[in-house]
């Protein structure tokens, strides 16, 4: 593996890697912070958490100038359910009938689910979701079992049918 130090002395006060040699198991540490100086064959690297590091020349296998930190994010923010809306759920109401007039949020109690009767039927049995297709308005092909008597029935697909009368 190739290593090469791209920094100078005229890169005093950039932010730097450098790559050194330590003793110990793993022979090889990295460097990151600010370059202070460079004296006496000694560089000084101030890192993030303001602690100042020696590095004799010598110890450098590979240095590069890097780009500056990048500034702060924004931390996340979890959002807890309101106490007195714990469903999250809001209903927007105009304050006026007056249209671009302020509209106010307010809290749903509950969801509502519409009514799925069909009109002019008071019938609630079981519906088929499958529509009459070609093989049902022919009958029952051969070897299949007749229908079952009674208002729902089984079709030759598997599907129960309910008659409305």
């Amino acid at each position: 593996m190739v290593y090469v130090v791209r920094i100078t002395r005229a890169d005093i006060g950039a932010r730097v890697m450098i790559r050194r040699r330590i003793p110990g198991p793993i022979p090889l540490s990295d460097v990151l912070g600010t370059l202070r100086s460079w004296s006496s064959h000694v560089l000084t690297v101030e890192t993030a958490d303001g602690s100042a590091v020696q590095v004799t020349e010598e110890d450098i296998v590979a240095a590069r100038v890097v780009p500056a930190r990048p500034a702060a994010r924004r931390p996340r923010t979890v959002t807890q359910p309101d106490v007195a809306n714990p469903t999250g759920l809001t209903r927007t109401t105009p304050d006026t009938t007056d249209p671009g007039t302020i509209v106010r949020t307010q809290p749903v109690e509950r969801a509502t689910i519409p009514d799925m009767t069909l009109p002019d039927t008071t019938h609630t049995g079981t519906v088929s979701l499958l529509g009459v297709g070609a093989a049902d308005a022919a009958g029952p092909g051969p070897g299949a079992p007749a229908p079952a008597a009674g208002p729902d029935a089984v079709g030759s697909d598997g599907s129960v049918r309910a008659e409305r009368g």
